[in-house]
């Protein structure tokens, strides 16, 4: 595994040029996926420094279209993270969800906003919400808690997930005519067993391919060998064979427009008790979106998706089974353009960050 620890240690530099820079941090795929609609705007305004922190991000961010530097995080110590902050010289760091690094935001000088934050009420947050200049929260109920700790400022914006829009639409899944498709994103272990189950008599009352992508592409052969031992025909994604009834996604940042071919899409991480993924990406393609109970990381999305009619939740193989059957053949009538409600929120949070800028 390549953990850029050269770059961690600082032995290797970013290249800055003049210019003012925001630096923005996010830990991994989904939270710069979440943060790509706010980079493209400060982008019209500042030149934009990107760090991460997972190696799963580090591929996936190499090459990320917005950002004029993109950066690992070094290693969460004082001289480090000074130093770093003296080459880029930002006018804020600005961190994504819970990126709570002890030395980061204890020991930079450069003003700290934290976007789409979601209060625990942690130790964590006692001891660093004093430093942060800004806290963008996601709910009335994280405000107040924030609040009770000390933060200094406070404004509610929503979900910065409600925030997104697909860039473009496109999907060279080999759909053949007549047929429908259901993806199932971020899943995880337990929850392919479900969904491979569901399908398979899901299929008999409607012709149907599953496409299903795995929370860690490390697991695609795992997930292919389940859905063998099942009886059906499955390939991967990189490896396409004809009359295909599952294929395995085992490629990094083609999900999200991979759900714009889909007619019903599930979310993973929510009939096992992990929390939940990106309810959003599916549902801003208009799709409607199947989660499970477990979804306390992402709670405020799935009550706003199941209130405005794009959002389902599911409890079980039965359940799964059921409304699924009946969005494929009956299809869904959302309230509203998830656009119209992504662009509110944009500038809202647009607002609030220049603010500070």
């Amino acid at each position: 595994m390549n953990l850029d620890l050269k770059k961690r240690l600082l032995l290797e530099r970013p290249k800055i040029s003049r210019g003012e820079w925001v630096w923005i941090h996010c830990a991994s795929v989904g939270e710069v996926n979440t943060a790509r609609p706010l980079i493209f705007e400060l982008k019209r305004r500042f030149k934009v420094f990107l760090t991460y922190f997972s190696p799963r991000a580090r591929e996936f961010v190499r090459n990320f279209e917005p950002c004029d530097e993109v950066f690992p995080l070094p290693l969460d110590l004082p001289l480090l993270v000074r130093r770093l902050e003296d080459i880029v010289r930002p006018k804020a760091i600005i961190l994504v969800e819970r990126e709570l690094w002890p030395s980061l935001i204890k020991f930079t000088r450069s003003k700290k906003i934290l976007l789409s934050a979601r209060s625990k009420g942690d130790l964590i947050e006692r001891i660093l919400v004093k430093d942060l200049h800004l806290i963008v929260a996601r709910t009335e109920e994280d405000a107040e808690r924030f609040k009770s700790m000390g933060a200094r400022k406070v404004v509610v914006c929503g979900n910065l997930k409600l925030a997104q829009k697909p860039e473009r639409e496109r999907s060279d899944i080999p759909l053949p005519k007549g047929y429908k498709l259901i993806v199932a994103g971020s899943t995880h272990p337990g929850e392919e067993d479900v969904l491979i189950n569901a399908f398979l008599r899901i299929k008999e009352e409607v012709p149907s391919k599953l496409l299903i992508a795995p929370r860690h592409i490390s697991r695609s052969g795992e997930v292919e060998k389940i859905a063998k031992e099942r009886g059906l025909k499955t390939c991967r994604r990189t490896r396409i064979e004809e009359d295909w009834e599952v294929m395995v996604l085992d490629t990094l940042g083609e999900l999200k427009y991979i759900y714009s071919a889909c007619n019903v899409a599930f979310v993973g991480g929510t009939l096992v008790p992990v929390g939940g993924h990106n309810l959003m990406e599916p549902a801003l393609f208009g799709k409607p979106v199947l989660f499970g109970p477990h979804t306390g990381k992402v709670e405020d999305v799935a009550e706003f998706l199941i209130k405005e009619g794009y959002g389902f939740r599911v409890r079980n193989k039965e359940e799964l089974e059921r409304e699924c059957l009946r969005l494929l053949k009956d299809g869904f009538r959302p309230k509203r353009s998830l656009r119209e409600v992504s662009e509110e929120v944009m500038s809202c949070y647009l607002e609030a960050v220049l603010s500070e800028l």
